[in-house]
């Protein structure tokens, strides 16, 4: 090989080598845009709450992570997340839990539509404290 070939092929590497670095560089990019989304969609802010009702399912997680629902009072659960929904109140049994939840002491928010069922958080307060929490489908 003379010289000019020598230069061709390092060329050649160098070429290769940079496609192959910025094809890594887009594909890291890529997957960190793709897991800032998917973030920002899955995070709970009362704003999301209150402006998109059927999404909550993909912000209720983040809820439960960064708020201690229990021991909170129904004015500070109303504060967080808004005045539960008007048809809400008609909501006394659901399907997995099995339980009748006494209207009176029951705060509901509907979180949207899973496959074919409505989800929905359901709140049970004690003398005007939040005691438990579940979620369920009807």
């Amino acid at each position: 090989m003379d010289e000019v070939e020598v230069q061709k092929q390092v060329q050649r590497a160098k070429m290769w080598n940079t496609i192959i670095f910025s094809l890594i560089a887009v594909i890291v990019i890529a997957v960190l845009i793709g897991f800032g989304i998917y973030r920002y969609q899955h995070t709970f802010t009362a704003k999301k709450w209150l402006d998109a009702p059927n999404a909550r399912t993909k912000i209720v997680a983040d809820l439960f992570k960064n708020h201690e629902l229990i021991g909170m009072t129904e004015e500070e659960i109303i504060s967080l997340l808004g005045e539960e929904e008007h048809y809400a109140n008609t909501k006394t049994s659901f399907k997995i839990s099995n339980t009748y939840f006494d209207p009176e002491n029951t705060i509901v928010y509907h979180l949207g539509v899973d496959y074919m069922d409505d989800v929905w958080l359901i709140i049970s307060l004690t003398n005007g404290i939040v005691s438990s929490y579940c979620i369920d489908v009807t």
